[in-house]
């Protein structure tokens, strides 16, 4: 990402900053109040060559209609969006830059763009058919492992065009992702879903001050945002706000998140991960070291402490979205939460920023992100009919997406727009620069990560019992994993 940050800043002097209306609604949860879009008043650069060389041989594939497959459906309001293709310029930042991506890309191949709703199953039988019906599918993590241990994907490394070390490829999921050595699923500039998915920590910047508390962001730089600072600052706004004894939705706390997504944030933060892989890129599961008993035995001393500053919003099935609606008014100072639902800020009175999860001491050399793993990948059907062109046209979608796709998106709507100010995006740089994939989550290998936090909501520091357990468990989900993948050479 940071390959690309000079060139996408310089191109704001092109853009008009825009507001981009998006519905704000997790697929379980309800909706959030969306706003009015302002148009895009300047048009995006007819040029058809991208600004970042992808080597692509000229092509001119006569009309060929590329046809991809989403089964990220148009009711899934969560993400920012779940389309890769519009048929017209809205007007409005992300939806202009999807069209204008496409018209580059056509313009520059003769070929046309599709996008239609399958599911996954769907998706399967096509593939079964052998008819090429499709060249590109968007899926998620467990359908993507399904399928592609049936024989049913790409080895993407295997395509002929694709090159992963160019910056328009998330180069952390190439090298997580894979298993075994072969890739069946990449995101890159060309979706979004990934950035939406990507876990960060908004603050209350005018609890900050009203709390004489210290700049978040000088902390951060200086190396010093880490748990113990966080417990510190969090344990000096939480109190029973209207005195009835209760801890709910209507007192304040210190921070507030999910708990299938705060206890993997501050894993994740302390440089954890739930699988790793050997040297033959197969996942082992190895998390119970050290480092891992005491990050996870800290997070639940401080979220499991005296001190009232964790609301367990799922707790509360009357009230499923009740966090955006506390964070805005001023109840909660941290709010850990993915990235796309900034968009749910846009209104909020105070100021707010954005940060990553904080380290586990002073001694660790970097900040570490996470991605909570349900966005909506890239793989390639082995019922293609011309993988040359299949993979030139892969290619040109990519690199065509830096500057407009992940222009709009990063730049305009997220750097410019939700978040108030530049340290802010300096934060998400961070952020992003350093999201981890992993694997397990991804893939949901195993249930590792819903039982991880499970048994952390429970306050059960037992982690002896439970790796030894899982560990077999996995063992054998990993083994029977990696034979039937094997059987594919």
């Amino acid at each position: 990402m940071k390959k690309v940050i000079t060139m996408l800043l310089a191109m704001l002097m092109l853009l008009q900053t825009v507001a981009c209306a998006e519905s704000s609604s997790n697929p379980e949860e309800t909706t959030a109040p969306a706003a009015v879009d302002t148009p895009v008043t300047e048009a995006v650069e007819e040029e058809t060559e991208p600004v970042i060389s992808d080597d692509l041989p000229e092509s001119d594939f006569e009309g060929y209609e590329f046809m991809i497959f989403n089964s990220n459906p148009e009711s899934n309001t969560w993400f920012t969006t779940v389309h890769v293709d519009v048929d017209e310029d809205s007007g409005e930042a992300i939806p202009s830059a999807i069209f204008n991506r496409n018209i580059k890309v056509e313009e520059r191949l003769n070929v046309k763009i599709s996008e239609t709703e399958q599911t996954a199953d769907q998706i399967k039988n096509t593939i079964l058919a052998g008819d090429g019906a499709f060249d590109m599918s968007l899926m998620q993590g467990a359908n993507i492992l399904a399928h592609a241990q049936s024989g049913y994907l790409m080895d993407l490394h295997t395509m002929p065009y694709q090159n992963f070390e160019k910056p328009y490829w998330d180069a952390n999921a190439v090298e997580q992702l894979s298993l075994g050595n072969k890739l069946f699923v990449m995101v890159g500039d060309f979706m979004t879903t990934q950035i939406d998915e990507t876990i960060c920590m908004f603050f209350n910047k005018d609890l900050i001050a009203d709390h004489n508390l210290d700049n978040p962001y000088e902390l951060v730089d200086n190396g010093t945002w880490t748990l113990d600072k966080l417990a510190e600052m969090a344990s000096t706004t939480g109190n029973d706000a209207n005195g009835d004894g209760v801890y709910d939705d209507k007192d304040n706390y210190g921070m507030m998140s999910w708990r299938g997504v705060f206890y993997m944030f501050l894993l994740n933060g302390c440089g954890n991960t739930l699988i790793e892989k050997d040297e033959a890129d197969v996942p082992v599961f190895t998390f119970y070291d050290e480092k891992f008993v005491n990050s996870y035995e800290k997070i639940l001393s401080i979220i499991h402490g005296e001190q009232k500053i964790y609301f367990d919003a799922e707790k509360d099935v009357n009230n499923h979205r009740v966090q955006e609606i506390m964070f805005p008014a001023n109840q909660v100072l941290f709010w850990s939460e993915c990235i796309s639902w900034a968009k749910a800020l846009r209104e909020m009175e105070a100021n707010f920023g954005i940060l990553p999860a904080p380290k586990f001491d002073e001694a660790q050399t970097q900040y570490y992100s996470c991605n909570n793993g349900n966005f909506f990948g890239m793989s390639v059907p082995v019922s293609v009919t011309d993988i040359d062109r299949t993979s030139i046209i892969i290619e040109a979608l990519q690199s065509a997406s830096t500057d407009t796709v992940l222009a709009a998106y990063y730049d305009i709507t997220l750097k410019s727009k939700y978040s108030r100010d530049e340290e802010s995006s300096k934060m998400v740089d961070i952020i992003f620069d350093t999201t981890t994939y992993d694997c397990s989550t991804v893939y949901g290998l195993g249930s590792v990560k819903t039982n991880i936090y499970t048994m952390a909501s429970e306050n059960n520091k037992d982690l002896a019992s439970f790796y030894n357990k899982q560990k077999k468990a996995l063992g054998k989900v990993i083994e029977k994993m990696m034979d039937k993948l094997n059987e594919l050479d």
